[in-house]
């Protein structure tokens, strides 16, 4: 989670730099994150290893996930300005959504945490 959050902050923070001299960092960034789920799902496909595609596939959620958010974190706090204005009331809801989602994405992986401490 911390590779994805950190990643996605890498490469939306390249991105909204006036200066950009390349898109290298953003690209490495991500790609650590990403990359090794996805060969590890095609992986276990190949050898029918249907578990490991489970935890494989978890593991990019999560990633995809956390780059999203860090993104939109960056993008919120940078106030760049939105395609579409929300009410109050609106992003109030899309807040609420955005930690429910989250919530409900970390709560599986501590439970997996905490089999392998146990």
């Amino acid at each position: 989670m911390l590779i994805a959050f950190f990643g996605g902050l890498a490469g939306i923070i390249g991105q909204t730099r006036e200066d950009k001299v390349t898109n290298i960092i953003p690209g490495v960034a991500i790609a650590t994150a990403l990359m090794p789920p996805l060969c590890t799902c095609g992986y276990s496909i190949a050898n029918g290893n249907w578990r490991m595609l489970a935890g494989a596939a978890y593991l990019f959620l999560i990633n995809t996930y956390f780059i999203g958010l860090s993104a939109c974190l960056v993008l919120s706090l940078l106030q760049i300005p939105k395609m579409k204005e929300y009410t109050e009331a609106e992003w109030r809801k899309r807040k609420t959504r955005m930690i429910r989602n989250t919530v409900i994405i970390i709560l599986p992986s501590l439970y997996f945490l905490w089999m392998m401490v146990k």
